[in-house]
């Protein structure tokens, strides 16, 4: 299931399913609590009085393609992949209550922040490959992006892995950058515009000499987790830091061995949650926030 963190939209042709009506709606309702993904099911001639259909409704399930005609198909087709998706089976009663709801208080993950400064690098680099660095840079830059700051990823890493998922997500070039969920990605240090933040890739820090492109900035992150024979690699990595300003994070740590990591690598460090979405914005927003504290001013 992890292999949809990216997905946007899923598409399911009721006549493919070899289930039975109920277990294809437990499997979706299932696939929906995991995933922010829109499902679309295409049922052919599925009447409106249906007991299915009813039960897709009521699993939240509102983008159903239940015409005959092909004409008419592909027009349903069109409206479940608009922006706001089919509106044709939202219950009344959810409507109104909607609108008759007071505007909710914005939780902390979605405040809106001004941040004082101006191409502010930060450098993530992981222990030893696979750790998980990419994907903390990519979640960072959402984060920056989602909460009223700019920024872009620069890859540093010699994995590339920035190459096939470009391709993977046919980003859209605009200048040097590659264009994804409303972020800018660069594969080189060729930036032509501004941006409050740069989020370097740097990849696994290595055996010899640190990169460039670790030392030389402003902030400077070290990714590691905590395997009983990663442990000393992460504390060997630390102390080659030792002569520069570091923050360990620790990815995917077990509560019950974040105490010895205080104790063991660094005291300040900070502990990420999992997550599997490139884009992923909200998975580790305290972390996020305490990284980048001394330069936000206020709330918008």
């Amino acid at each position: 299931m992890r292999h949809f963190s990216h997905v946007r939209y899923v598409a399911i042709d009721r006549e493919t399913i070899l289930e039975s009506d109920e277990k294809m709606v437990q499997a979706l309702q299932s696939f929906q609590t995991m995933y922010e993904i829109r499902v679309i099911v295409i049922a052919e001639g599925l009447p409106e009085s249906s007991p299915f259909l009813r039960q897709l409704v009521q699993t939240d399930i509102l983008n159903i393609v239940a015409a005959e005609e092909i004409k008419t198909m592909q027009e349903e087709i069109r409206e479940c992949f608009s922006e706001q998706g089919m509106q044709r089976f939202i219950p009344a009663a959810s409507v109104e209550l909607q609108e008759e709801k007071p505007q909710p208080v914005p939780s902390d993950e979605e405040k809106q922040y001004h941040f004082n400064c101006t191409n502010v690098t930060i450098a993530i680099a992981g222990f030893d490959r696979r750790v998980g660095v990419t994907t903390t840079a990519f979640n960072l830059v959402c984060w920056i992006n989602a909460h009223g700051g700019t920024a872009c990823y620069l890859e540093a890493n010699p994995s590339h892995h920035l190459a096939h998922i470009i391709h993977l997500f046919q980003a859209e070039k605009t200048g040097n950058a590659y264009v994804m969920e409303n972020c800018d990605f660069y594969m080189t240090k060729e930036i032509k515009r501004e941006y409050n933040f740069i989020v370097v890739d740097c990849g696994a820090l290595g055996d010899k000499n640190l990169q460039e492109a670790f030392v030389n900035v402003n902030i400077r992150v070290l990714c590691g987790s905590a395997m009983p024979y990663e442990l000393p690699v992460f504390y060997r990595a630390i102390e080659r830091c030792k002569d520069l300003s570091v923050w360990a994070l620790g990815l995917f740590v077990p509560a019950d061995m974040q105490l010895y990591l205080k104790n063991s690598i660094q005291h300040n460090i900070q502990f990420s949650e999992v997550s599997h979405n490139l884009f992923d914005w909200k998975a580790n927003d305290r972390v996020c926030k305490n990284s980048l504290k001394d330069y936000i001013v206020k709330h918008k």
